[in-house]
C-alpha cells in the first residue's frame, strides 16, 4: 500500500501528519503576530496561534461546506494583527512588563478578532460575500507586497541574532554570523524541497533540517552563538476567558483609547481574511470537483473567528497550505481536520518543552521563504512586461499603483495602504472612463445616412453634411467622463447645425450624465445646433434613467431616435429645409429620373408611355422578400424604405427619395426580392418590367444601352456613397 491509500484509508493518521506538517507554521506565524512584544512575544503569539487551529479550526471544520476546511493563521492577517499590536505597545499607558497589562493588551487585540468575526457573518447574511472579491487587482498586489517586505523586515533580528533592527551602528556590529547561516540554511531546505519535491511536508523538513544543522553546529564550534531559542510556552489549556480582563478597567480604557484602531483593524482583516478565504476555497473546489456556497462559508469563517476571539486566536483563514496535502492524500472531509487540531492540542500540553528549545533563527529562515512566495506573482507578469519593452499606459499606471500601495503599506500600515490604494484605483479607473468614452467622431460627410437622394438634394448634401457631428460613446456616462464629452461639444465646427450622439453602446447614465446631456441640449440650442440622441426612445433604459433624473421630461420628443442612422437622417433633412428641398415638400418629374437622364425626346416618351403611376398609400408594401424581381421601379414622390426583420423588429436597410430608381439588383439578374418595400409617406412609383425593357431594348439597341448604362451609373453612386 502507497503512502497516500495509508493516509487516505487512515484519516487519523493524515490528520496527525497534516498537524505535524503545519506546526513550523503555526510557531512563526505566532511570533510573527505579536513580534513587536518582543521577549513576550512567545507567552502570547505561541498561544495565539495554537488557540486558532485547535478551537477556531474545529468550530470552522463543523460548520464549514469545503470539501477539506483547514483552517490557521495566515501571514497577510497575522502581519494586520501585529500592526494593531505595535500600536498598543506604544500607548505610553500600557506596561507590557507587568502580566496585567499584558493580559489588557491579549483582551483588546481578542475583540479585534471577534469583531473580525462579527463583521464575516454579517457580510455572509447580507450576501455581500462577493464584495470582497471587487478588491482592485493593484491594490490587492501592492498590498501582498507590502505584507512579503514586512514579513521579511521582521525576521531581521532572529536571523542576525539582534534583539532589534536600529540604525545604531553599534547594534550591526552585534550581528552573529552562525545564526545568519543557520536562518539562510533552513530558508534554502525549504526552498529546495519545495521546487524538487512539492508534494512532501516542506515545511516539516526544513524545520528538522535547521534543528540537525543547529546540532551539528553546536557540536563542532562549540561557543558559537546561534541566537535565542523559543522560550518557554504558557503552561495549561487555552480557555475562553481573554475577553474577561474587559471587565477591568486598564483594559476597558485602553479599549475606549484604540477603539478606532480595534475598529479598522477588524473591517481589513474581515475583508483580507475572506477575500484570501474564498479565493482558496475555489482553488478546493478546483481539486476535489466539488462546489461550496460563498455565503454559508463567510458565516462559517465569521463563527470561527468569533469563537477563536474568545480563546485569544489569531485571525482564521482557509488555508491552502494545509489543505492541498491532504487532498493529495485522499484524506478529505473534516474528520482529518479535526484530528490535526487533537494532534495541535497535545503538541501544545505536553510538548511545550521541545518547542522551546527551538531556535528563532530557524523560525524566521522559513518565514523568509514564506514571504518570498507572498510577493504578488501578477507584478512579476507586469514587470516582465515592462522590461520586454510594453509601456503602454495600462502596464505603467498598474504599477505606480501596486509601488503606491506596497510603500504606503510598509510605511503607514495596512489600513492607510488599502485605502490609498482604492483610492488611486477609482482616480485611475475614472481617469481610463474619461479617455474611452469616445468610440468615433466624424462627420456625417463621413458617415451619410441611409437615404438614397434625388440628384439635387444628394449635390447640397455632399456640400453640407460636414455641418453635421457624430460622436459614438461607449462605456459609462457619469461624472468621471462627462467632462470628457463636454470637451468634445466645444470642438464643433463654428457653422455647426447638428451633433448627434450614438449612445448605443453606453452601459449605464448616471445623474451626473444625464444632467450634462440636457445642459448640452440647451446650450446648443441657443447657438442654433440641435442635439440629436441615437440609442434612446421613451420606453428603453437610456430614456427612462434620463426622465428618472428628472432631465428631458418633455413629450414628445422629436430630438431622441432609435439608430444614429435614423438621427443622421433627421439632420439631413435639416439641412435640406434650410434650402427648401425636403423630401415630403419635393417631387421629381419622371423624365428628370435617375432612369432616364440623357435620353432623346423620343426615347424619352418611348419609355414613359410603357411606366404608368402607381400611388401607395403611407405604411403600404411595395414588395415584399421572395417576390420576382421581374421589374425596376422608379420613386417620383414620397418615401420608400427598404426594410427586413430578421430579429422580430422592422430594420430599415435603405431609403429612397424622390428621383431614384429601385429593384434594379432583382430585375438585372432575375433574383427573388431580398427584403420587403414599404412607402413612409404617399408616394408615386413608377415600373419598369423586365419585358418592358427587353421590347425596348429589341426595338432600340441604342435606347436600351443608355438604361443599362444610368443603372450602372446609379449602382456605381450608391456604391461609392456607401465606401
Amino acid at each position: 500500500m502507497t503512502a497516500r491509500h495509508l493516509l487516505a484509508h487512515h484519516p487519523a493518521l493524515a490528520g496527525t501528519s497534516n498537524a505535524l506538517a503545519s506546526l513550523a507554521l503555526v510557531l512563526t506565524l505566532g511570533l510573527l503576530a505579536y513580534a513587536p512584544l518582543g521577549v513576550q512575544a512567545v507567552q502570547l503569539g505561541i498561544a495565539a496561534s495554537f488557540a486558532t487551529v485547535i478551537a477556531a479550526g474545529v468550530a470552522y471544520a463543523l460548520r464549514s461546506q469545503v470539501a477539506v476546511p483547514t483552517g490557521g493563521p495566515s501571514s497577510a492577517t497575522a502581519l494586520i494583527l501585529a500592526g494593531l499590536v505595535a500600536q498598543l505597545v506604544q500607548d505610553p499607558a500600557l506596561q507590557v512588563s507587568d502580566p496585567a497589562g499584558l493580559v489588557a493588551l491579549a483582551a483588546v487585540v481578542a475583540s479585534s478578532v471577534v469583531l473580525m468575526g462579527v463583521l464575516q457573518m454579517l457580510l455572509g447574511l447580507l450576501g455581500l460575500g462577493r464584495l470582497a472579491r471587487f478588491v482592485p487587482q493593484p491594490v490587492l498586489a501592492g498590498f501582498m507586497n507590502g505584507v512579503a517586505l514586512l514579513i521579511l523586515a521582521a525576521q531581521l533580528p532572529p536571523l542576525l541574532g539582534l534583539p532589534a533592527v536600529l540604525g545604531d551602528a553599534a547594534v550591526w556590529s552585534q550581528v552573529q554570523p552562525a545564526t545568519l547561516l543557520l536562518g539562510l540554511a533552513t530558508a534554502g531546505v525549504l526552498w529546495l524541497v519545495q521546487w524538487k519535491a512539492p508534494r512532501l511536508p516542506a515545511t516539516l523538513i526544513a524545520l528538522a533540517a535547521g534543528l540537525l544543522l543547529h546540532a551539528a553546529l553546536s557540536v563542532t564550534m562549540p561557543g558559537t552563538s546561534t541566537g535565542p531559542a523559543v522560550g518557554p510556552l504558557p503552561q495549561g489549556w487555552v480557555q475562553p476567558d481573554v475577553l474577561l480582563a474587559l471587565a477591568g478597567p486598564q483594559a476597558f480604557e485602553l479599549l475606549q483609547r484604540h477603539a478606532g484602531a480595534v475598529c479598522l483593524t477588524a473591517a481589513v482583516l474581515a475583508v483580507i481574511g475572506s477575500l484570501e478565504s474564498l479565493l482558496t476555497g475555489v482553488v478546493i473546489d478546483q481539486l476535489t470537483h466539488t462546489r461550496h456556497d460563498g455565503r454559508q462559508e463567510l458565516l462559517a469563517l465569521g463563527l470561527a473567528n468569533l469563537v477563536g476571539g474568545l480563546f485569544g486566536a489569531l485571525p482564521m483563514v482557509l488555508l491552502r497550505t494545509r489543505a492541498v496535502p491532504l487532498i493529495d492524500a485522499g484524506a478529505t472531509g473534516r474528520g482529518p481536520v479535526l484530528v490535526a487540531a487533537g494532534a495541535f492540542a497535545l503538541l501544545f500540553a505536553f510538548g511545550g518543552p521541545l518547542i522551546a528549545q527551538l531556535p528563532k533563527t530557524v523560525l524566521a529562515g522559513i518565514m523568509v521563504t514564506i514571504a518570498v512566495a507572498l510577493v504578488d506573482r501578477w507584478t512579476h507578469q507586469l514587470l516582465r512586461q515592462f522590461r520586454a519593452g510594453e509601456r503602454s499606459s495600462e502596464v505603467w499606471l498598474s504599477l505606480v499603483v501596486v509601488a503606491v500601495v506596497c510603500a504606503v503599506t510598509v510605511r503607514w500600515g495596512f489600513v492607510a495602504g488599502v485605502g490609498a490604494g482604492v483610492l488611486l484605483s477609482m482616480v485611475v479607473f475614472i481617469r481610463s472612463m474619461n479617455r474611452s468614452l469616445l468610440r468615433l467622431r466624424c462627420s456625417a460627410a463621413d458617415q451619410p445616412s441611409r437615404r438614397v437622394y434625388g440628384a439635387a438634394q444628394e449635390a447640397l448634401l455632399a456640400q453640407q453634411r460636414q455641418r453635421v457631428t457624430l460622436l459614438e460613446l461607449e462605456g459609462a456616462l457619469f461624472f468621471g467622463s462627462a467632462e470628457r464629452l463636454a470637451a468634445e461639444a466645444r470642438k464643433l465646427p463654428p457653422d455647426g447645425t447638428a451633433l448627434v450622439l450614438d449612445l448605443r453602446r453606453i452601459n449605464t447614465i448616471d445623474e451626473t450624465g444625464a444632467v450634462l446631456l440636457q445642459d448640452l441640449s440647451r446650450q446648443l440650442a441657443r447657438r442654433g445646433v440641435q442635439v440629436l440622441l441615437a440609442g434612446v426612445s421613451p420606453h428603453n433604459a437610456h430614456g427612462q434613467r434620463l426622465r428618472a433624473f428628472g432631465c428631458f421630461r418633455e413629450s414628445p420628443r422629436d430630438d431622441w431616435f432609435g439608430d444614429a442612422d435614423s438621427a443622421v437622417e433627421a439632420a439631413e433633412q435639416c439641412l435640406l429645409a434650410e434650402a427648401g428641398m425636403t423630401v415630403a415638400q419635393t417631387a421629381v418629374p419622371l423624365a428628370a429620373t435617375a432612369l432616364l437622364r440623357g435620353l432623346a425626346p423620343d426615347q424619352l416618351a418611348r419609355v414613359m408611355d410603357t411606366m404608368p403611376a402607381q400611388n401607395l398609400a403611407a405604411g403600404a408594401y411595395l414588395f415584399w422578400q421572395g417576390d420576382p424581381g421581374d421589374r425596376v421601379y422608379v420613386l417620383t414622390q414620397g418615401s420608400i424604405s427598404i426594410v427586413g426583420s430578421h430579429t422580430g423588429q422592422r430594420q430599415r436597410y435603405i431609403s429612397f427619395s424622390p428621383g431614384v430608381m429601385l429593384g434594379e439588383m432583382a430585375m438585372l439578374d432575375g433574383g427573388r426580392r431580398s427584403a420587403d418595400a414599404v412607402a413612409d409617406t404617399d408616394a408615386v412609383v413608377h415600373a419598369l418590367t423586365r419585358t418592358q425593357f427587353d421590347a425596348l431594348c429589341d426595338l432600340d439597341p441604342a435606347l436600351g444601352g443608355l438604361l443599362l448604362r444610368n443603372i450602372a451609373l446609379h449602382l456605381s453612386e450608391r456604391l461609392r456613397a456607401a465606401a
